[in-house]
C-alpha cells in the first residue's frame, strides 16, 4: 500500500513576514493623511465658529453702533471654545485700534498645529494666520 500523503495548510514565516510589511507600508502612508485631514477639519470648525461670532458682532454692532469684546454680551460663552475643544476663541480691538469701528475674532488652536497655530478674522473680514504654513488657515 501506498503511503497517503498529508496536506499540512497554513502560511510560512516569509508569508508572514510579507503581509506585515505591506500593512507596515500602507499605515505609513496613511497615518499622516489622516492627521492632515483631522487638522483640517478642525480648521473648518474654528473658521465657521469665527463667522458666527462676526454674524453676532455685526448684530450687535447694529443695535449699539460698536463693537464689543464681550462675548457674553453677544449671548455666547466665555471662554468660548469649538464643539471639539481644539480653538478657543477670543475677541480685541480691531487693526483701527477703534472698537467703535473694528473688531478682532482669533482662534488659537488647543490642540497643537504647528501648520496653523492661529487664525485672525476682522470685522472687515480680513483674514491672516500664524504657524510654519499661514496659508492653510483660511
Amino acid at each position: 500500500m501506498r503511503a497517503q500523503r498529508l496536506r499540512v495548510s497554513g502560511m510560512t514565516l516569509i508569508e508572514l513576514l510579507c503581509v506585515i510589511s505591506i500593512i507596515g507600508i500602507l499605515a505609513a502612508i496613511s497615518y499622516p493623511m489622516f492627521i492632515e485631514q483631522s487638522a483640517k477639519g478642525r480648521r473648518a470648525s474654528a473658521r465657521a465658529l469665527m463667522y458666527q461670532v462676526l454674524q453676532n458682532e455685526e448684530r450687535y454692532y447694529t443695535g449699539n453702533n460698536t463693537y464689543t469684546t464681550d462675548l457674553t454680551a453677544l449671548g455666547l460663552a466665555n471662554p468660548l471654545q469649538t464643539d471639539q475643544g481644539s480653538h478657543a476663541v477670543t475677541l480685541a480691538i480691531g487693526p483701527t485700534g477703534d472698537l467703535t469701528t473694528s473688531v478682532s475674532i482669533t482662534g488659537t488652536a488647543i490642540v497643537p498645529d504647528a501648520l496653523c497655530t492661529s487664525m485672525t478674522l476682522t470685522s472687515a473680514n480680513a483674514q491672516s494666520g500664524t504657524g510654519s504654513q499661514p496659508s492653510v488657515c483660511w
